[in-house]
């Protein structure tokens, strides 16, 4: 059966009035299907509505086959029931549905761009356009109309029409449906087929914001925020905005060069801290060489740190092993653990081999060239031991 909808003819109805036709039992709930309805299936890039039946939560609405069918989260008792609308969440979507509209004609009129998708999600709204070559001059003069149309309060009229008619009507888009065609009409300023919930004027769109962009394979994709929506998104980014100026102690037109300036100083903070710590890797190298006791003839050091960057571990075996003669067997623990094998240019011992040997020994994972060799463990015991058993490894390879 058809479902008589209620929407369709004012989509401010919130409360109603209706009979049980059919209630069946399912894994998911409680299925009803009513003579008419208030509630608006999901569809058309538009989300259901929710609400109650007699008091018992409406989770869920779609339609079938020209019939809308209710899961409930427990039965009905009786076959006259009272339906209510979550008006809220009803609103949102009016204000979302039609700030679409608007803002779509926005960007068919400015760029020629055409909306080939539309989503309403819980958060964001977005609309895929059929361009990439969208400017940014572009999309502010499609979000600058968009509001224009909303300051005029345009009266939004909605009417069913046979197909005969459509050429009669400049539509932005063409229907899906081949009878019935439900128009939805912007004051002249758009025409689309459409079968979701819109309020009565523009207005009551409230601010239309778009939040960002981005170019995808074949089309650009528009996120945005209208009404209460927008409201909300304004709030938090203001409140984000006020906590990073306190901080900053700057107005907030100052906070984006105040940021800027700060990423600067640290970028020139951070390469300087890098070069002395390269510095102090040089000058520990060279400590160790000096220090290191010869094993035939080679200088051999072995040594392991807790919780020391792998970067400084190289420094470190790039610092000793630019010495002549010299061995390096590092390891760090904790977080990771690893180890490090390194020799120098004038050496002939290819490392690989006793790396390789140990750590399929202790099931390490690594690999590297005959000069460098790193490799993973699995935990600090199982370094420790990679380390001892490569150091032997080496010794057996001079």
């Amino acid at each position: 059966m058809d479902t008589e909808r209620l929407y369709r003819e004012n989509a401010y109805t919130a409360q109603f009035t209706a009979k049980v036709v059919r209630q069946e039992k399912t894994r998911e709930g409680f299925e009803v299907v009513l003579d008419k309805t208030a509630f608006y299936p999901t569809g058309g890039g538009q989300p259901c509505d929710t609400g109650w039946l007699d008091g018992i939560p409406v989770i869920d609405v779609e339609e079938r086959e020209g019939t809308v069918v209710h899961l409930l989260k427990a039965p009905l008792e009786s076959d006259a029931v009272t339906g209510r609308i979550d008006w809220e969440r009803r609103f949102d979507h009016m204000q979302q549905h039609a700030g679409q509209h608007v803002l779509s004609a926005c960007f068919d009129k400015i760029a020629g761009a055409g909306t080939v998708g539309f989503h309403l999600g819980s958060q964001f709204v977005y609309i895929d356009l059929d361009s990439i070559d969208l400017t940014r001059e572009q999309i502010t003069q499609a979000e600058q109309l968009a509001n224009k149309t909303v300051f005029e309060s345009l009266p939004i009229k909605t009417y069913t029409v046979q197909p005969a008619e459509l050429n009669s009507l400049p539509l932005r888009k063409q229907p899906t449906v081949e009878e019935d065609i439900r128009i939805v009409e912007i004051d002249g300023f758009d025409y689309s087929p459409c079968g979701g919930t819109h309020p009565s004027h523009t207005g009551c769109i409230g601010l239309i914001k778009i939040r960002r962009w981005e170019k995808q394979k074949d089309c650009t994709r528009i996120e945005f925020v209208c009404g209460g929506r927008a409201l909300e998104d304004y709030g938090i980014k203001n409140e984000s905005l006020n906590r990073v100026c306190a901080m900053l102690s700057v107005r907030d037109f100052e906070a984006a060069d105040a940021v800027e300036r700060i990423l600067s100083e640290n970028k020139a903070l951070a390469k300087a801290a890098e070069a002395m710590r390269e510095e102090l890797c040089k000058f520990e190298a060279e400590k160790l060489v000096r220090n290191a006791p010869l094993e035939k003839g080679l200088r051999l050091i072995k040594l392991s740190y807790h919780n020391r960057p792998l970067e400084e571990l190289r420094l470190l075996v790039s610092g000793i092993t630019s010495e002549k003669g010299c061995i390096a067997l590092l390891a760090t623990t904790g977080d990771k653990n690893q180890v490090m094998a390194g020799r120098s240019e004038d050496l002939s011992i290819d490392l690989r081999k006793p790396f390789n040997e140990v750590m399929s020994q202790i099931g390490g994972r690594g690999g590297g060239s005959a000069k460098l060799v790193q490799g993973g463990l699995g935990d600090a015991e199982s370094a420790a031991r990679a380390l001892d058993m490569l150091y032997s490894a080496v010794l057996n390879e001079l």
